[in-house]
C-alpha cells in the first residue's frame, strides 16, 4: 500500500500532477483520504462505505484510484450511478481528467486505458427495424415519414447510434418502433449484424477497464446472471455512487408484476409475430391453439381481478397490502402447463428437423418467459412467503377507460395490477453481490449521526471499511437553517393553509430563486394552485414539477430568470446542482418519512415489529434523515454559495427525535424566528 500512497500523494499534493492539469488547483485533504481508502479497499478485497460531503470531489476521488488499480492489476471496474447527470460528469469531465493524470504517471500503460458508458439496447437504433419501418412508410402514409428519411440520411454519420447521437429530435412514438428490442433481435441472422450499433457498443465494453452504468442496468444484469445470461462483461469490483438509492433500485428489479396486459403481451409475442422466431414459424394449428388458450386464461383471471378492482375503486387508497391469498393458484396450473408444453413440443420437432437455429434459441427463451410468468402468477395469487415478500394490489385507471357505469368485467379487470417485492433485499445483495465482488458504496448521505449501520444492515454488508469525510464548506457562515416555532403539526387541518402562507412570506423575501420541496404530489399541486394567482400578482413565476416533463428542462427554466420558484417532489430532493445565486433558498414542507400507507413500508415496519424491533427508530427515522440530508444538500454547492434552508415541520423542535435529526444535518446556524428570514435576505 505504501507505494500506491506515494503515487496518490504525487497526484494530489499542492504542486503535484493534478495541479498541472487544473488551473488554480487547491488540494482537498478529504479527497486525498478518500482516494487512499478506495485504493486500499480494492487492493485488499474489502468492501467500503464512504460518506463524502458535498464539495469533497468524490467522483474524482474514486475514479482515479479505480482506474489506476484496474490498469496495474489488469482488472475491470464498474462505476454505477443513479442519475444521468452524474454519468455525464464522469464521462465528460472526471474520466478524461483521470486519463490525463495517469498518462503523466505512465504513458505506455495509459495508452491502453479505455472507459465506456453501458446502456440498455433500448437506447440504440436497430438498423433492421429502421429499414423495415422506412419501407413500410413508402407503401403506407406515415406522419413520421419525413423524419424517418432524414434519419436514414443521417445514419452513416452516427458514431454510437443511440438516441442522443441523433442531431435532431425523434418523436418517442417513432423511436419505440426502431429502437433495439431483445425480443425482436435476429442476432447473427440480421443483415446488419456486422454493423449493428448494439453489437459495436458491446464490443467496446469488452475493451474497457472502467464501465459506467446506471443502477437500474447494473441490477438488471445482476438478475440476469442468476439465469446464466448477462448484459455487462465480467468485472472485478463495483463502485456505487449515489448509493443511498441502491435499496430502491434492487427492490424495483426484483419486484414481480402481473396484469391482464402483461399476460396478453406475452401471448402476442407469438400470436402477432413480434419476434423473428415467431415470424419464421409456420404453425397454424399452434396459432389456433394459443388463441383459444389465451382466451381461457384471460377469462379466468378476469373472474378473479374484476371484483378486486371494483372494491378498490370505492376505497380511499389505490393500493392495499394483501393479508391472505387471492385465490387458489393451482387452478391455473393446467392452463400454463398446456401453454408451456405446446412450445416445448414445437421446439423438439424443430430440433429433430433442423438442429440448432435462431428459431430454436428464441423458442427456448419464450418457454423460459412462460415459466417465469407462471411463477409470478402463482406467487402473487397465493400471497406466497408473506413474512419475506410484500404482495399488494393496485387500482390503476387507464387514460381511455370507459365510464364506471358502463364497464364490463373485462374493463374492470384491466385496471388491476398486482405486485410482489422482497421486504428485505439484504440477503439478495449479500449472496449475489457482496459475497462475489469487492463493492465500494459512496454518497453524500450514508450516515445518521455519523453511524453507517442503518445503510450497512439494509444492504447486507457485514464487513466493511468506513470513512466519513466532512464537506469543505463553511456551513456556519454560508448557510442558515430556519425551523419556525409555534406552527401547526403536519397532521393538523391547519397545516396546509399554514404552508401556503409561510411559502408566500418566504418567497416575498427571496423574490424567487427558491425550491419548495414536498413529500406528496397531491399536496404540492394544491399549494401550487393556491399560490399561482399570488405569484402572478407579484411578478413571480411558479414552475410545477410534472412527472411528464424532464427534470433538466424544468431546471433550465428555473435558471433562466431570478424570479422563478420551483415546486418540486421526489427527484428534486437529490441529484440537482444549481450553484451560485440562481438558488438561494430551499424550503422543505415536512420531514420526508416513508408513506405509512405504502404497502412496502407497511410490510417492512411489520417485519421489524415481529422481530421485536422499533420500526420507527430502526427504519422510518433513519430513512427520513438520509432523505432530509439530500434535500438540504441542494442549497450549498460551492464555497461561494450562500442561502437558507427552511424546514416547516415543528416536530424537529417538539419531538424527542428532533435533536437526532438536527444533529445529522450540516452545521448551519439554527434559528427559530421568521424575523431572521427577512434579515438574511435584506442584506
Amino acid at each position: 500500500m505504501a507505494r500506491y500512497s506515494k503515487t496518490l500523494h504525487r497526484i494530489f499534493k499542492r504542486d503535484g500532477i493534478l495541479s498541472r492539469h487544473l488551473p488554480h488547483y487547491q488540494p482537498r485533504r478529504a479527497q486525498f483520504d478518500m482516494a487512499n481508502t478506495v485504493l486500499d479497499c480494492l487492493l485488499h478485497d474489502t468492501h467500503g462505505l464512504i460518506e463524502a460531503g458535498t464539495g469533497t470531489g468524490k467522483s474524482f476521488g474514486y475514479a482515479l484510484p479505480a482506474a489506476w488499480w484496474a490498469l496495474k492489476r489488469e482488472k475491470r471496474v464498474i462505476i454505477s450511478t443513479n442519475t444521468i447527470t452524474l454519468q455525464q460528469q464522469l464521462l465528460e469531465k472526471e474520466l478524461p481528467m483521470v486519463k490525463k493524470v495517469l498518462a503523466t504517471l505512465d504513458r505506455e500503460l495509459t495508452d491502453d486505458f479505455r472507459f465506456e458508458l453501458a446502456k440498455g439496447r433500448g437506447n440504440y437504433i436497430c438498423k433492421r427495424r429502421l429499414q423495415e419501418t422506412l419501407q413500410a412508410s413508402l407503401s403506407a402514409e406515415m406522419t413520421d415519414g419525413p423524419v424517418l428519411r432524414k434519419l436514414a440520411d443521417a445514419l452513416p454519420g452516427l458514431t454510437k447510434g443511440d438516441r442522443d447521437d441523433v442531431p435532431f429530435p425523434l418523436p418517442s412514438s417513432l423511436f419505440a418502433v426502431i429502437q433495439g428490442d431483445g425480443e425482436d433481435c435476429m442476432g447473427k441472422n440480421s443483415p446488419f449484424f456486422k454493423e449493428c450499433f448494439i453489437q459495436n457498443a458491446r464490443k467496446k465494453l469488452q475493451d474497457a477497464q472502467v464501465i459506467v452504468v446506471n443502477h437500474a442496468l447494473f441490477f438488471t444484469d445482476l438478475l440476469l446472471r442468476r439465469q446464466g445470461a448477462s448484459i455487462l462483461p465480467n468485472y472485478d469490483a463495483v463502485i456505487m455512487d449515489e448509493a443511498h438509492r441502491v435499496e430502491d433500485q434492487v427492490t424495483n428489479q426484483f419486484t414481480y408484476h402481473i396484469s391482464l396486459e402483461e399476460i396478453n403481451q406475452l401471448f402476442y409475442r407469438f400470436l402477432r409475430r413480434r419476434t423473428p422466431w415467431a415470424r419464421e414459424l409456420d404453425a397454424p394449428e399452434l396459432h389456433q391453439q394459443m388463441e383459444a388458450l389465451r382466451a381461457r386464461i384471460i377469462v379466468r383471471l378476469t373472474e378473479i381481478f374484476a371484483p378486486l378492482a371494483r372494491a378498490l375503486a370505492e376505497r380511499p387508497q389505490n393500493e392495499y397490502l394483501l393479508k391472505r391469498r387471492i385465490s387458489d393458484p393451482d387452478e391455473l396450473k393446467p392452463l400454463f402447463k398446456e401453454w408451456k408444453h405446446a412450445f416445448i413440443d414445437k421446439r423438439k420437432e424443430l430440433e429433430l428437423a433442423e438442429g440448432e437455429s435462431e428459431a430454436i434459441i428464441g423458442l427456448r427463451r419464450y418457454i423460459t418467459q412462460i415459466e417465469q410468468m407462471e411463477q409470478m402468477v402463482w406467487h402473487i395469487l397465493a400471497n406466497a412467503f408473506p413474512t419475506e415478500w410484500a404482495t399488494w394490489v393496485s387500482y390503476e385507471e387507464p387514460k381511455d377507460a370507459p365510464d364506471l357505469l358502463v364497464r364490463d368485467d373485462f374493463a374492470w379487470a384491466v385496471t388491476l395490477h398486482l405486485y410482489s417485492a422482497p421486504i428485505d433485499v439484504s440477503g439478495i445483495l449479500r449472496q449475489e453481490l457482496f459475497n462475489e465482488k469487492t463493492v465500494i458504496m459512496t454518497s453524500a448521505t450514508l450516515t445518521t449521526q455519523g453511524d453507517f449501520s442503518f445503510v450497512a444492515n439494509r444492504m447486507g454488508i457485514d464487513d466493511y471499511k468506513s470513512m466519513e469525510t466532512p464537506s469543505p464548506f463553511n456551513y456556519e457562515k454560508q448557510a442558515m437553517l430556519l425551523v419556525p416555532e409555534n406552527v401547526p403539526a403536519p397532521t393538523d387541518a391547519e397545516f396546509e393553509p399554514f404552508l401556503a402562507a409561510a411559502m408566500k412570506e418566504i418567497v416575498s423575501a427571496t423574490r424567487g430563486r427558491t425550491f419548495l420541496l414536498f413529500t406528496s404530489y397531491s399536496q404540492m399541486n394544491r399549494v401550487y394552485e393556491g399560490m399561482k394567482p399570488w405569484l402572478a400578482k407579484y411578478n413571480l413565476t411558479g414552475i410545477l414539477h410534472r412527472p411528464e416533463l424532464s427534470r433538466d428542462a424544468m431546471l433550465a427554466q428555473f435558471r433562466s430568470g431570478k424570479n422563478h420558484v420551483l415546486f418540486g417532489c421526489e427527484s428534486f430532493w437529490e441529484g440537482v446542482d444549481v450553484p451560485g445565486d440562481d438558488l438561494v433558498c430551499v424550503v422543505i414542507a415536512k420531514l420526508p418519512f416513508p408513506v405509512p400507507s405504502d404497502p412496502l413500508t407497511q410490510a417492512r415496519t411489520k417485519r421489524l415489529e415481529t422481530m421485536n424491533k422499533n420500526s420507527f427508530h430502526e427504519y422510518m427515522l433513519p430513512f427520513s434523515i438520509l432523505r432530509l440530508k439530500q434535500g438540504f444538500g441542494r442549497l450549498i454547492r460551492t464555497r461561494r454559495d450562500k442561502g437558507m434552508v427552511i424546514i416547516l415541520d415543528t416536530r424537529l423542535l417538539t419531538k424527542p427525535y428532533g435533536a437526532r435529526v438536527l444533529d445529522s444535518l450540516p452545521p448551519a446556524k439554527l434559528t427559530r424566528s421568521m424575523d431572521d428570514l427577512h434579515a438574511f435576505f435584506a442584506r
